[in-house]
């Protein structure tokens, strides 16, 4: 068994959580098979399920975006489809030792492709319901508002949320291009969300420089950034991160596809940021897309000398201090975790 293996074995018992995940980025090359055979759908140069897995290969971000937008998407025609998406986020959790996530779900394109808002949330809440029963792993969403249509879209993304609330919709988030869609246009979506008694996070500082994240923080209140990695150009960013103790959701091989900031893993910031008291917590974003897992994610920081197997503990803690679930269950699964890290050396 090589290094990757060995700390995927010896931490794939311990129960952990994840905060920077895409719903639709656990979907499986054999999920979208099914669904274009389903639906008839023609895609270009997709003729067979290998033409389909070489797809999933993405070795660059223009390889993801047609993946994600061209294939993925363009798959999902009705809410039914959204059966078979659940079952491959069991699988993934099962399969990482996720006993408690908190999923992004960006809606809009699959509203405008006619897919009934209110039919998709009982689809997700359905299956999220029968894995907690029968597998004990908590699902919530986060309804990705989306910066790429606009605020008007934005807007009514957050009401269809707020028509369709349900115990396990617990929050918004601004996910898509930061320059685009700049974090103060959306700031009355955000009001309102927080009167409504949502939570509220926002991608920021990934593809952008660091006022991005400022403007997240100043201009929308949000609880956590997710990637905030151009923090790293600026000195009051991060002092202002450690102050305020705002969780960025770091996702390291996503970082490594947008090639923004990141040319190599060995130029990650998250060790610096960790170092200066930024609260730092590990992701896998887009795992069936980037070919990885949150697991994948812990082994490649301790192989490349980033992090210790002590520190990669602590950020397994941290992540689970970072989720909005409630304060007790919370204290509860953390002494399980240290219990478990303590077994294995990671504490």
């Amino acid at each position: 068994m090589n290094v990757k293996d060995s700390i995927i074995a010896e931490l794939r018992d311990v129960p952990k959580t994840e905060i920077h995940l895409h719903i639709e980025a656990v979907t499986t090359a054999n999920t979208v098979w099914k669904l274009i055979h389903k639906h008839n759908t023609k895609l270009e140069n997709i003729g067979s399920i290998e033409d389909l897995e070489s797809k999933f290969n993405v070795t660059s971000l223009t390889d993801f975006i047609d993946l994600f937008i061209n294939i993925v998407q363009k798959s999902f025609k009705e809410a039914g489809d959204f059966d078979l998406l659940m079952d491959d986020l069991r699988s993934y959790l099962n399969s990482n030792g996720i006993v408690y996530t908190e999923v992004y779900l960006a809606p809009t394109t699959f509203i405008k492709n006619g897919i009934d808002f209110s039919e998709i949330v009982s689809v997700l809440n359905k299956h999220a319901d029968l894995i907690y029963k029968e597998d004990n792993i908590d699902i919530k969403f986060i309804i990705d508002v989306s910066r790429g249509f606009g605020l008007d879209n934005a807007m009514k993304n957050l009401d269809l949320t707020i028509a369709n609330r349900t115990p396990r919709i617990i929050g918004i988030g601004l996910g898509g291009a930061e320059k685009v869609g700049k974090a103060e246009i959306f700031a009355p979506v955000f009001e309102k969300a927080i009167k409504e008694g949502f939570r509220v996070v926002a991608h920021a500082g990934e593809d952008d420089d660091y006022t991005s994240i400022n403007s997240a923080i100043n201009n929308l209140k949000v609880e956590r950034i997710g990637h905030g990695i151009s923090a790293m150009e600026n000195e009051e960013c991060m002092d202002s991160l450690k102050k305020l103790q705002i969780p960025l959701e770091i996702c390291p091989t996503s970082n490594l596809f947008t090639q923004t900031y990141v040319k190599k893993i060995e130029d990650h910031p998250v060790k610096k940021f960790y170092n200066r008291g930024i609260f730092v917590t590990i992701n896998s974003d887009d795992p069936t897309l980037f070919g990885t897992t949150l697991l994948a994610e812990y082994a490649l920081l301790i192989q490349n000398k980033i992090f210790t197997k002590k520190e990669i503990g602590q950020l397994i803690i941290n992540n689970l201090r970072a989720t909005f679930m409630d304060q007790d269950l919370k204290d509860s699964l953390e002494i399980k975790m240290r219990e478990s890290l303590n077994n294995k050396g990671y504490l």
